[in-house]
């Protein structure tokens, strides 16, 4: 397609016009538009009458575009997510073949957190809010915290991946990496008391779920809990295979979201798919550590 004048003057102002991940391209061509281009050549007399024919035609355009936008990927968070996305792909067939697992690991790693990095320099590019649902109970999703938070998320997953390859028997470094992974959960997931609306059903369907299993998790980076009667966490619950599905996971819901905030999407219903996603990895890493946790409890 043919760039815009303005657009392309943004771009070169470094100012970037849509959120991130991808752009919109509507240059599409339509009746609509010929018919609104045809009336700029009407005299000022003839244009009066045909006032309501270039609305309805303006309307119909507008309905057109947003029934049929095509995305283009340009900027440098929309390159980068898509490589860190194929590399945790990589990463995960890797751990099932055996080739190079580690390696694949890590460079997933990095690509995810470049593109989280990438992400939060234009994050107020995406609405402050949306009222996704009124009856019986209000859900009002903050999008740039949650896209702050979802950051958040993937830098932790990224260093839980890397810590489960790099691991090694020295007490002090495991202790070091314990107490810092659990610092890290306490101050960016578990919310403010303050601050956390528990009227706002956005609350229940993802601020705490998401708190829970990250802060759960990072509780049993420390090497006193690590490891019960043969069973260790990163071993043999929340395996490396784990990580790298929900890294995935969490960088898939984001491309949805941002797919959303263009209109490609329904908001409500990538919200809810969101939602089933985050509540589905929950129950799926519960049923994985219960054994764990009860041995640790009896």
């Amino acid at each position: 397609s043919h760039s815009c004048p303005i657009r392309s003057t943004y771009y070169r102002l470094g100012i970037a016009t849509m959120p991130p991940r991808a752009e919109l391209d509507h240059h599409s061509y339509d009746a609509s538009d010929a018919l609104a281009k045809a009336s700029n050549t009407l005299s000022p007399t003839k244009r009066s009458s045909t006032d309501a024919p270039i609305a309805k035609a303006k309307a119909l355009r507008q309905r057109e575009r947003r029934r049929r936008p095509r995305l283009v990927f340009r900027s440098t968070h929309g390159i980068t997510g898509s490589v860190a996305t194929l590399c945790v792909c990589i990463a995960i067939g890797a751990h099932h073949v055996n080739i190079m697992p580690n390696v694949l690991s890590i460079l997933a790693a990095i690509a995810s957190v470049v593109t989280a990095s990438s992400g939060m320099s234009i994050v107020d590019q995406a609405p402050k809010q949306t009222i996704v649902m009124e009856r019986p109970f209000r859900v009002v999703p903050p999008h740039r915290d949650a896209f702050k938070r979802t950051a958040s998320s993937i830098y932790y997953l990224s260093a839980r991946t890397c810590w489960n390859t790099l691991a090694n028997n020295n007490d002090a470094l495991n202790w070091i990496w314990g107490i810092s992974a659990l610092c890290y959960a306490i101050i960016k997931f578990i919310p403010n008391p303050r601050d956390v609306d528990l009227t706002n059903g956005n609350t229940w369907v993802f601020v705490i779920p998401m708190a829970a299993g990250l802060t759960v998790d990072a509780l049993f980076q420390l090497p006193l809990l690590q490891c019960n009667d043969g069973l260790c966490w990163n071993e043999d619950v929340i395996t490396q295979i784990d990580l790298l599905w929900v890294l995935l996971s969490g960088l898939v819901v984001a491309f949805v979201f941002t797919l959303a905030f263009r209109g490609v999407l329904d908001l409500r219903r990538c919200y809810w798919g969101a939602a089933l996603v985050v509540h589905a990895i929950v129950a799926y890493l519960i049923a994985k550590a219960f054994p764990f946790l009860r041995k640790q409890v009896l």
